[in-house]
């Protein structure tokens, strides 16, 4: 069981691959926060898992944070592709 603080060092570090694992915790607090944080830095690999935690995750106010989540990811891919086509640089 990861504890907020632990998902507050993961985002700082950027390890996606342990706030993954963390939308599975038993606790419904840290897998919101870490599904926001992954909404957070918007890395491709966060889309399914944020995806099938939206629609599938016990609690409805982690679902919801999922959803917020995705969205962010989703907005930000969409964003990266659009300036691809563009030949404009990202903006962060």
């Amino acid at each position: 069981m990861a504890t907020l603080d632990e998902i507050d060092t993961m985002r700082d570090n950027r390890d996606i691959d342990g706030l993954i694992r963390a939308l599975e915790d038993e606790d419904e607090f840290v897998r919101s926060q870490a599904a926001l944080s992954l909404g957070t830095i918007a890395d491709p690999k966060a889309r399914e898992p944020l995806d099938r935690m939206r629609k599938k995750d016990p609690s409805s106010s982690a679902r919801e944070a999922a959803g917020t989540a995705y969205k962010w990811v989703v907005g930000r891919l969409q964003e990266v592709e659009a300036t691809r086509e563009s030949g404009t640089p990202p903006t962060r």
